[in-house]
């Protein structure tokens, strides 16, 4: 299987950030639980960190998908790497919310907030450990509103 991460900044507008969680959550689970795909969300101070396992042809077509993203700027991937069975094998697609324990991570790395562009591939190690150990977040996170109004139907 293929593990992909990637970085990438969010464009941020702020009033629609639960929206745009909301709408890449349901479509990822929706998505990968189809295509057999397992991996990891983070998302923290206008970064996303997503970690994507599986056939390595579907894992491609949906990082080129996602990297045209108009919610995506600066997406950096990282090198791809083979894994014998996926590590979130639980999950199409976990979402972690912020974590004092990511944020205990980085800080030791000398960074003051979440900037996961800037990981080697030890720091990239230890970030997967950490999402693979914490609990996922099952918070609602669409807005009380929005969601209705454009015929959306939460997945999770």
């Amino acid at each position: 299987m293929l593990q992909l991460c990637y970085a990438s900044t969010r464009i941020e507008t702020e009033q629609d950030l639960l929206q745009d969680l909301s709408d890449i959550l349901a479509i990822a689970r929706k998505f990968n639980y189809e295509h057999q795909i397992y991996g990891a969300l983070y998302y923290a101070q206008g970064k996303f960190f997503q970690c994507l396992q599986g056939e390595p042809e579907i894992v491609e077509q949906l990082f080129q998908s996602i990297s045209k993203d108009r919610r995506h700027q600066q997406v950096y991937r990282f090198a791809d790497t083979t894994v014998e069975a996926p590590s979130f094998a639980e999950w199409s697609m976990k979402y972690v919310h912020k974590h004092s324990e990511i944020a205990s991570f980085f800080s030791k790395l000398g960074h003051s907030t979440f900037q996961p562009h800037y990981l080697n591939q030890q720091d990239l190690d230890g970030l997967l450990e950490i999402l693979y150990r914490v609990d996922e977040n099952h918070q609602q996170l669409v807005s009380p509103q929005g969601y209705k109004q454009r015929g959306y139907v939460p997945y999770f």
